[in-house]
């Protein structure tokens, strides 16, 4: 028979175990309560912030690069190629009016072939379109300028069929000009120094004989106007 001091151990000993009982109970309660509200706010997180999603809404593409197109060209139709950030839509404005959309490649690169143009000058410019249709800043405009007119050529000196005699006049002064700014001027091989008036002048040293020598002028968009004329000179 026990003795009342191991009846009271006894007693307090369950006293202890029960209230380990209720605090263990309460931290598992605490901490299932705690873990499933992370669990579903970190499920929440997941669920309503797709990557992309974020990134379209958010930050707004860079403006394209367009990297190789014409100042002036004689044809009706230009390539234009470029650069944008990899797979994303570019869109290329052509005097105010959309002509169209490319998809960058991996590389980050797009390309427009056979791009129509009228006559005078033709504003290009891009713009990159995200798939959520966020679109960039306007690209740097550029002028191509669709010139089909062959420049004209006026050769104020010699004139066609004049004769040179003696080593004093082996030196033909050409003089002349050309209607077009910025074309290049050549006699016979020699390309000559424009002023900014479209005017030329050159010393052209003559072989003996009748010769033919050729002028051209060749204007940015590639067109080619000439002339020939014939000298003679006479030791």
């Amino acid at each position: 028979m026990s003795s009342r001091l191991e009846r009271i151990q006894n007693k307090n000993a369950g006293k202890q175990g029960l209230i380990y009982l209720v605090v263990a109970v309460v931290i598992v309660i605490v901490t299932i309560g705690w873990g499933l509200k992370a669990v579903a706010g970190l499920a929440g997180l997941l669920i309503n912030n797709d990557p992309e999603e974020v990134v379209d809404h958010t930050l707004r593409p860079t403006p394209p690069i367009i990297s190789d197109i014409p100042e002036a060209t004689n044809s009706a139709s230009i390539n234009i190629t470029g650069f944008a950030q990899p797979g994303i839509d570019v869109a290329l404005f052509l005097n105010g009016a959309e002509m169209g959309q490319k998809l960058t490649t991996d590389s980050g690169t797009f390309e427009f072939s056979g791009v129509p143009i009228t006559e005078g000058e033709n504003s290009v410019y891009a713009y990159a379109v995200t798939s959520k249709d966020l679109m960039s800043e306007k690209s740097k405009e550029y002028v191509v300028k669709m010139d089909a007119t062959k420049p004209t050529l006026t050769l104020d000196s010699p004139k066609d069929g004049d004769i040179f005699r003696g080593q004093s006049q082996r030196i033909a002064n050409f003089s002349g000009g050309v209607n077009e700014a910025g074309s290049k001027v050549y006699i016979g091989e020699r390309m000559v120094i424009l002023t900014t008036e479209g005017k030329f002048g050159l010393p052209y040293q003559l072989v003996e004989g009748d010769q033919e020598i050729k002028i051209r002028a060749i204007d940015r968009a590639g067109n080619e106007g000439e002339s020939v004329i014939k000298l003679r000179w006479e030791p």
